[in-house]
């Protein structure tokens, strides 16, 4: 019976294990990176709204790669991390289209759904956009999916298309 325990043990914690998205440690700030109050870009202003919002939200990023840059980045956030290159998770849901729904490993009240961008004519452009919520063990985690799809949804009606994005807002 003991082995059997333990079997199920090991299979169980492999299996959650494998249902986790590998996270890339947290880079410490950078000088490099620009100040969300300096970030005059139209991406910049949807995010400020968004904040503004919907009171659940605790972190919104919106991440791509500019025309004629080679790496994608943060392009606008209500963090100082403006321009910090993305992780794996980052880049594979805007080049392909998945979604990341995950506890965050280092504060348990808060969850992040990362899902593709989309233009008002509901064509993926190629981004990102992550939504870290309030949370709390036992919130349901289908719900912030589905949220993070309409908040999503509310972007694109303002987007036009992916240059729209970094232009200077008004």
């Amino acid at each position: 019976m003991k082995t059997t325990s333990r079997l199920f043990v090991a299979l169980s914690s492999l299996l959650l294990g494998l249902a986790l998205p590998v996270r890339a440690a947290e880079n410490p700030p950078s000088p490099a990176w620009g100040k969300a109050a300096d970030n005059r870009i139209y991406a910049q202003q949807l995010v400020n709204e968004l904040m503004a919002k919907y009171p659940e939200l605790v972190v919104v990023g919106l991440h791509l790669t500019a025309p004629g840059a080679k790496v994608e980045t943060m392009i606008a956030t209500n963090l100082d991390r403006v321009g910090k290159q993305d992780d794996d998770d980052d880049i594979a849901v805007a080049q392909e289209h998945k979604t990341v729904l995950a506890p965050n490993m280092k504060d348990p009240h808060k969850f992040e759904v990362q899902v593709p961008l989309k233009d008002a004519a509901g064509n993926f452009i190629g981004g990102a956009a992550g939504f870290v919520f309030k949370y709390n063990a036992g919130d349901d985690e289908v719900q912030l999916h589905i949220k993070a799809l309409a908040i999503r949804d509310e972007l694109a009606k303002k987007t036009p298309n992916l240059a729209a994005l970094l232009m200077p807002s008004k």
